[in-house]
């Protein structure tokens, strides 16, 4: 099993925790108090959601949940870009990355459900990627 820090989700992941963070710290106050630490959670919280998949024996249901995480950090974006907060480049930006970590998590999901429901070829403890 690769290292959930050696997979690209979770780079994409990171990426967008991490410009979330310095987006935030740019928000008016009475905004950056509620609005941006609940962004700044949701953005962790797919960080760790991709750890945690990563090292579950059963994938799917969490992957689901991933990819939930994503399109919620998606409208949170958007109401910040149309409120004004973050401008429509930092916005651009933004949702390169979730669209990134939303086309992983369908395709991760699908080999998961494959994988899933196929005969296994693999050595007992050996797990699927």
């Amino acid at each position: 099993m690769a290292l959930h820090t050696d997979t690209k989700i979770f780079k994409v992941t990171y990426d967008l925790s991490l410009l979330v963070t310095k987006l935030v710290a740019n928000m008016p106050r009475n905004y950056k108090a509620d609005f941006g630490a609940d962004l700044r959670k949701q953005c962790f919280g797919l960080v760790m959601l991709v750890y945690r998949a990563n090292s579950a024996s059963d994938r799917p249901p969490i992957i689901r949940i991933l990819r939930e995480g994503v399109e919620a950090a998606n409208l949170s974006l958007r109401l910040a870009a149309d409120l004004r907060l973050i401008s429509r480049g930092q916005y651009g930006e933004a949702i390169a990355l979730t669209d990134s970590i939303g086309r992983q998590a369908t395709g991760w999901l699908k080999h998961s459900e494959n994988a899933l429901a196929a005969p296994s070829s693999r050595r007992p403890g050996q797990r699927a990627y």
